[in-house]
């Protein structure tokens, strides 16, 4: 019961230090920036801006900055006070994104910058969903050529955030498209040649085994 409570109140202490830093530092290398001018749709600033490995990202005009510590608070004025001689309105909305790939079988397969707080469900309908009717249910998750997760159907269904999945840039969703084979086409086809083998076996047995009887 100690143990239970030392555990909890060291969670109440470094669970607030964490959120803390993740909002100090919510801009990753390779990840992405996405800048909304509302309602100015025509801004040039509108847009998603890739953070590269350094944590540096490219802005129109300005050239290279480094975001790698700044807060969004921060980056937001940042933003306002730079092109402040550009911006029609002072509304300026930004928000850290993660970019990741949508492989193989989707209507829009390709990449995409997502928000992190988003489920894999809004991430499959930016890609306009699968081809095949059970897309769904084949979706890989990959990560540097290796499987994630066995089976990601039940976190699809749950509607979790990618947050929670622990979902980082370069992650790739891979479903077949509908001229792909897999396993299971495989198997369906090899069901039938066995089920028509074991019949004949079994034919074959029977009649060996009443030609034994009749002699």
């Amino acid at each position: 019961m100690k143990h239970t409570n030392f555990f909890s109140v060291l969670f109440l202490i470094v669970s607030p230090i964490l959120i803390l830093a993740q909002e100090s530092n919510p801009f990753k290398p390779s990840d992405g920036i996405l800048i909304d001018v509302f309602p100015d749709t025509d801004s040039f600033l509108n847009g998603v801006f890739a953070i590269d490995d350094r944590g540096y990202v490219e802005l129109p005009l300005v050239g290279k900055i480094d975001v790698s510590k700044m807060s969004k608070t921060a980056f937001t004025l940042y933003i306002k006070n730079t092109f402040k001689t550009y911006l029609r309105y002072p509304n300026v909305y930004v928000k850290p994104v993660v970019r990741i790939s949508l492989l193989g079988g989707f209507t829009k397969p390709g990449l995409y910058y997502v928000d992190l707080n988003s489920s894999l469900w809004e991430a499959v309908l930016l890609a306009g969903g699968t081809q095949k009717p059970a897309g769904i249910y084949e979706m890989r998750w990959e990560r540097d050529h290796d499987e994630e997760v066995d089976d990601i159907t039940p976190l699809f269904e749950s509607g979790v955030s990618l947050r929670s999945m622990g979902f980082k840039s370069g992650d790739q969703i891979w479903t077949p498209s509908p001229g792909d084979r897999t396993v299971w086409d495989t198997i369906g086809d090899i069901i039938p040649i066995l089920t028509f083998s074991v019949a004949i076996f079994s034919l074959y047995s029977t009649y060996q085994r009443d030609s034994v009887f009749l002699r």
